[in-house]
Formats: C-alpha cells, structure tokens, sequence
C-alpha cells in the first residue's frame, strides 16, 4: 500500500490566525474602569494581540506538518521542561468515585530549592522523596515526577486561598503529567505575581489515579466536572473561578457548560483542539493514513492499559448481578468490562474499535459510529452562555478540519474562534519548544481576570 502524501496547503511554519464570531456582535463584557462594555471578539483583539485577526505566529522550522508538531510533542523528552510541582488530593463524589486533583504549589519551588537552567532544572530530590513517602496513601501507584500528595497543613493552606482559580481538563489521554498541560500551567502559574490558583482535575483512572466504581469517563460524563466545581465555588463564593478544556477535555467542559447554561460558576472558558463533531473527527482518524497509523493506535493503546489497570475494579464476573435498566446516557452499564474483552482490545489499532466494544455498549449505543453522533459537545456549543475562547487548527491530524465550530460560532454570541492554519494537535511549539497556544490562554485569563467586572 502506497503511503498517502501530505498536504503541501499545510505546510511550513509562519502561521495566520483567523478569528472567527457572530456577525452581529458578541457579548458585551463590562470592565472594571471603563462606564462602556467591550464585546468579547475585541476584547480579545485588543488584549491579547497574538489572538487578533489575521495575526501571524512563528512555530519551529523543523516541524513544519501538524502531524510533526503532534508526534514531536507526544515522543520528544520534556522531562526537563516546565518543572510544575504538583500537590495531590484525591477528590470524592456523591456516586462513591474519586479522581484527583493536582494542584500547583510554587512555593515549593523554594521548598525544594528548584534551580532552573539552560539543561533543564534541579530540586532537592531527597527531600521532596522523603516527604512523598510520608504522605503516599497506602496502594496507590507512584505518582509523577515532582507530584506528591498533600499533607494536612498544606491542604487546609491550599483550601483557604481565595485568589483566582483555574481549572484544567486535560485530554483523552493524559493527565497533569503532559507536557502541553504543564505548559499551561507553568504559564498561569508565573502570570503577574502569581495570581491564579491552578489546578487540574485528574479524570477517573488518569495520572496514575484509582478507579472506585465500574466507570470510566466519556464525552457526557460531565458529573465529575460539576460536582468540584460546585464544592469549589462553594468554598468560597466570591472567588472567580475559570476552565481550560484540551482536547476531548474540551468534549466533556463544552458538554457540562452546555448543559448549565448561565447556572455554571465558570466566568469565562478556553478550549484548544477539542474534537467539537465526534463523528467528523472519527472520520478523520480513521479514514487518513497519517493519523490513523501515527496517532489512533496510540490511544486505544493507552485506553485498553487504563481498562487493564482497573479491571478488579472494573471487572463485571459471571454471577455478577446486572442492572435492572437497559444501558443508556443517563444510566451507563458496566457489564461490557470482562477479561474476555480486554484480550480482545489487545490488538486494536483503532479508537474506533475501543468504542465498539466498550464505550458504545456502555452507554447503550449500537456502536461506536451512533456515539460520537451522539454525544459531540458540538451539540451543547449553542447552550454555553459564558465567555469562551475557541482555538482550533486547520492541520491538526486528530480532530481534523470538519470537525471546526464555524457555524455554531457565528450564532452564538458568547463564543470566539480563533482558527489556525497551522499547529497540529495540542503543540504549537516554537523554535524553543514551548507552546505558543498556552501562553495565548494565558495571557487571556490574566486580562480578563484583571479588566473584567
């Protein structure tokens, strides 16, 4: 079989930026110092000019091809890039499961005596060891590196702070470990003095995380989302408190913004690469011979580990009672979570096949084609009501370019695109290697944090 050439349309590596919105406006935000509202597309323009119409950005000369940026992004050695310490504490929800929450703590920058250089960083590993083992719950995975659990005192610590929060939903596969994700929130981490509180919800099963009930998540499991938001507002009800979606996190905060309308405690929202049309990027992976051989198989892969890790958790056993209610959205089933069908996910070289066999059924879908239909935040994208900031790129070889919200945009008035010709999947890296979208995001949430009523 001949191998497919690329398309020379997105190639290179000086990139245009479009920005897409409602041509009859959008939505006024009004500003702390000015009697007049801004509406949200100027706002952006006029505050963060790398997001403006038509702006260029330089990415590196040797990853000229989104497919380069994503697998360089997802193979190249970033352990000595964007040292984030990480604070865990296991996050509990009224359905008996739990994730975690990884929170950046800078302090321990100094704690541990980080030193950051041209080659990389170093810390006092012996003490930061000592202190992880002190902490470590008992018969839970190691975490990753420069992750530790919280001790008492510096969770109440972490609890009490009021400042600005921001909440990361990393993608299908990953967790707070990434290194896109690190990026992010090194960046808002460092932004004017420290002003942002961050941290990422860790989905159930993801960055070395236990699962406690028979469920994994997927594009309408939007629970988890909403109950920490809500117990975080909660905490402290004048707090702003912000999200960032990657990827197919980008699916499941649309979902839930979608879903709560003007109800979320979110003031304003970012997304990048998120896969809005499920089915269009199905077809994407699946039909194009780069992104299926280079980046599908990987995934399931990474899929399939996660099943195999949880499966005492998971597993439904001959004699198991099964569940008195066909399987549904609302009501997922766990019967499709056997040893037999984990040796049959050995071999697949597809998400697609994952889906048929596991997360389709589960949700009581035919198959896996009838879910992505389904179940696309590009459904929700008309319901969101707060503030939200769309990058998306035209050569990203994951959600590919159908999958881009253009018309759903320019209907709703909360919403802007920014669509780029170039980018791939979740990287955007510049000639230094760190990512020119987080910064982006970044710099979009200290503005609006700082000018918006």
């Amino acid at each position: 079989m001949p191998v497919p050439l690329l398309n020379p349309f997105h190639w290179g590596f000086h990139g245009t930026l479009e920005q897409v919105s409602n041509p009859q406006g959008t939505v006024p935000l009004k500003l702390k110092n000015e009697k007049n509202a801004v509406e949200l597309s100027d706002f952006i323009s006029n505050n963060v000019p790398g997001l403006k119409d038509q702006a260029k950005f330089e990415l590196h000369p040797a990853l000229f091809t989104g497919y380069l940026q994503t697998l360089y992004l997802g193979g190249a050695d970033f352990s000595k890039s964007f040292p984030v310490f990480y604070g865990r504490e296991t996050v509990n929800f009224s359905d008996g499961g739990i994730c975690t929450a990884d929170w950046v703590m800078n302090e321990w920058k100094s704690n541990y005596r980080l030193k950051a250089g041209k080659n990389g960083s170093t810390f006092n590993k012996e003490q930061f060891k000592a202190d992880e083992i002190a902490t470590h719950p008992e018969n839970w995975p190691r975490l990753h590196p420069r992750t530790r659990f919280l001790n008492d005192q510096e969770r109440t610590k972490v609890h009490e702070s009021e400042k600005p929060l921001v909440v990361v939903i990393h993608g299908l596969a990953g967790g707070s470990h990434e290194p896109i994700i690190r990026s992010l929130t090194q960046d808002l981490s460092s932004v004017a003095k420290e002003k942002f509180d961050v941290v990422v919800l860790n989905c159930r099963g993801c960055a070395r995380s236990k699962i406690t009930t028979r469920k994994l998540f997927y594009a309408l499991f939007t629970n988890d989302i909403r109950e920490f938001l809500k117990h975080e507002k909660a905490r402290h009800p004048s707090r702003k408190i912000f999200a960032v979606g990657f990827s197919f996190g980008g699916t499941m905060l649309g979902n839930y913004l979608g879903e709560e309308g003007d109800k979320t405690p979110v003031e304003a929202a970012t997304f990048l690469c998120t896969p809005w049309d499920l089915y269009h990027s199905a077809l994407k992976m699946n039909g194009d011979w780069w992104s299926r051989t280079l980046f599908s198989k990987s995934i399931a892969q990474f899929l399939t580990r996660l099943v195999k890790v949880n499966i005492q958790e998971l597993e439904f056993k001959d004699g198991d009672e099964r569940p008195s209610e066909p399987p549904s959205k609302r009501n997922p089933s766990f019967c499709v979570f056997t040893k037999e069908n984990l040796k049959k996910a050995h071999n697949f070289a597809s998400t697609m096949e994952f889906d048929n066999l596991f997360t389709a059924p589960c949700l009581g879908f035919d198959n896996a084609l009838d879910y992505y239909k389904a179940c696309g935040s590009i459904h929700e994208l008309p319901n969101v009501k707060v503030p939200s900031l769309i990058i998306n790129s035209k050569d990203d070889p994951v959600v590919g370019e159908d999958s881009i919200p253009y018309a759903c945009v320019r209907e709703n008035k909360n919403l802007a695109l920014c669509v780029t010709d170039l980018g791939g999947h979740l990287a955007y890296l510049d000639k230094n290697y760190n990512s020119w979208a987080t910064a982006q995001i970044s710099e979009f949430f200290n503005k609006f944090e700082e000018l918006v009523q």
